[in-house]
């Protein structure tokens, strides 16, 4: 029989990761109520915004085939929300991975510029597309 302690101490363990991992991709600050789509087709639908800190940008891939959305250098105090861009630990990804119909979305917390590449399956040579796109995240625009 297993001694009620060590069957305590597991069970302890077990709520602490719990909770932790609950915490970790709570966002940090409130975003406004602001979402941009970023259709992903054969191109990339509305792939220049330009938005206010704490708007949502959300890719959605509209193809029958998965997408992948790359953010080079995506760090996690830079976000006031994320989804799809984290691993099932809750850690930060620099990577979405989209399947049909499927979405994923950031909200950046400051004024800054922000590259991504969506890569794409296709039928054409090389069999992967890569649509490039920016978003420009400024404190200066009216709304």
């Amino acid at each position: 029989m297993m001694d009620s302690k060590y069957v305590r101490s597991v069970g302890m363990m077990a709520v602490v990761c719990a909770v932790l991992s609950a915490c970790s991709s709570l966002p940090q600050t409130t975003r406004t109520a602001a979402i941009y789509d970023i259709s992903i087709t054969d191109g990339l639908k509305n792939d220049n915004l330009v938005v206010q800190p704490g708007d949502e940008i959300r890719w959605v891939n509209l193809r029958k085939d998965t997408a992948r959305v790359d953010i080079p250098n995506l760090a996690a105090e830079d976000l006031a929300c994320r989804r799809g861009f984290s691993n099932w630990m809750g850690q930060l990804r620099e990577t979405a991975e989209l399947g049909e119909n499927e979405t994923a979305s950031l909200c950046f917390k400051k004024a800054q510029i922000i590259n991504y590449n969506v890569r794409a399956e296709t039928a054409l040579g090389g069999g992967m597309k890569i649509m490039p796109g920016t978003i420009r995240i400024d404190n200066a625009m009216p709304r």
